[in-house]
């Protein structure tokens, strides 16, 4: 039985039982990962899965139980559960918000990628990475994926939709020695477009970023400009994401509660979530719950202009959602989050004005992030980079602290980059700060 097969014939059962207030959440995946080791396949498994989830309300608790096939028990398990939970009137379903906006992320040459296929794109992204440079040590987990995804929503106030999505990924952490000195680098990339794809590209890139830590040095404590690259921005920005969520800023968990129409951050700075993106690793035409999705301007020219919500923090809040409800698949309940987060890119490269500064620290690498106050904003973390001198490269630094606060730092940029790049969450371009504390560990 097919996936929308086994919606209907949840819909019947649920209908059977005059159960009146239900969703539906149904997702299929077909996942082929391949590795290469010493250029030749070293792993490759391939994985394919379907199954469904229920959610109904029964005098205000929401109850919820899944699996790979539909009967009468799971119809049992998911009103029984709703009967034991917390009651509260302001769960709810959404109705029909309007049409769904035309998306398209279903690519059939990925479709036809087949474990062979994978395997050869895995040793070319090896290889790509051993010819790049005759430093290279050692590599670790030269991946290649390509996945294939159908997500099915319907509910009993006449939401239903369906949407198919296809994308390859390929990632490689290499190692690269030069007289006694090891430096490792990464780079990973996404996309919905297999002719856009370049898994050399991956190799490459992650040779350099480890190249050009190479005879890194300690660096002397100091208070100076910091550029940083495209992959330590999209760092700080998935830092920053929980800030703008409804549900934070209404149990005070958000460092941007109060500042609803303030200006917070630079005027270079226009942050919005858009999964309409193509390059959005959750492209998809309506949320979690099947509310449509759409781009949410967050903060435009500084100004904090929104937050962002699903349909029960919405009505906590007392607005409307904004299409912002999540699934980690049909195992999970949907859940209030950011879907891709974009840093607007600036309109002219940052070269211009690295020239006019004597001394730039350049970070490439952010350690720690995770032992930031994600309330505050607060932090104290491990860098790794390359400190610039009138926006040359003059050293690679290793062993640097950085600290102080994001929000702060955000309201003093000099530049923002012209040169977004999507990280699958989120987009960026790099970003250049003020003066900020850098010291030796």
């Amino acid at each position: 039985m097919g996936l929308s097969e086994t919606m209907e014939r949840a819909q019947r059962l649920l209908e059977r039982r005059s159960v009146r207030d239900f969703e539906l959440f149904g997702m299929a995946s077909d996942t082929i990962r391949a590795e290469s080791r010493q250029k030749e396949a070293d792993f490759l498994t391939r994985s394919r899965e379907s199954g469904i989830s229920i959610r109904v309300i029964v005098d205000g608790g929401m109850g919820f139980s899944y699996g790979r096939d539909v009967d009468d028990d799971l119809i049992d398990a998911a009103v029984t559960s709703a009967r034991y939970q917390f009651k509260d009137d302001r769960n709810h379903f959404p109705g029909r918000y309007g049409e769904y906006p035309s998306l398209h992320a279903d690519d059939r040459e990925i479709e036809a990628l087949d474990p062979d296929a994978c395997i050869d794109r895995a040793i070319t992204l090896e290889l790509s990475a051993r010819d790049a440079d005759p430093r290279v040590e050692n590599i670790r987990k030269a991946s290649f994926a390509r996945s294939l995804s159908e997500v099915h929503i319907l509910n009993s106030h006449g939401i239903r939709a369906a949407f198919n999505v296809s994308a390859v990924s390929s990632s490689l952490m290499v190692t690269l020695r030069q007289d006694g000195d090891v430096q490792s680098g990464y780079d990973f990339d996404f996309s919905h477009d297999l002719a856009a794809f370049d898994v050399k590209r991956v190799g490459r890139t992650a040779v350099e970023r480890a190249a050009s830590l190479l005879g890194a040095r300690q660096i002397r404590t100091s208070r100076i400009p910091v550029l940083f690259d495209r992959t330590s921005t999209a760092e700080i920005l998935e830092f920053m994401a929980d800030a703008f969520l409804g549900e934070n800023v209404i149990k005070g968990k958000s460092a941007l509660k109060d500042k609803l129409g303030r200006t917070c951050f630079s005027q270079s700075i226009t942050i919005t979530d858009d999964p309409l993106d193509p390059r959005a690793a959750e492209i998809c035409p309506f949320d979690g719950e099947g509310v449509p999705s759409r781009r949410n301007e967050l903060v435009r020219g500084g100004v904090l202009e929104s937050f962002l919500y699903d349909s029960y923090w919405a009505r906590r809040a007392g607005t409307v959602t904004t299409g912002n409800s999540v699934r980690g698949g049909y195992r999970s309940w949907p859940a209030l989050g950011t879907r891709h987060l974009c840093l607007e890119a600036g309109p002219e490269p940052i070269a211009g004005v690295l020239e006019t500064l004597p001394v730039t620290m350049k970070v490439t690498d952010i350690m720690g992030m995770h032992t930031a106050n994600p309330i505050t904003g607060e932090l104290s973390v491990g860098i790794n980079g390359i400190l610039l001198e009138k926006g040359v490269g003059a050293y690679p630094v290793r062993e640097a602290a950085l600290s102080g606060n994001i929000y702060e730092m955000l309201s003093r940029v000099l530049a923002v980059g012209d040169d977004p790049r999507g990280f699958g969450h989120v987009c960026c371009p790099s970003l250049l700060i003020d003066a900020v504390d850098i010291s030796s560990q």
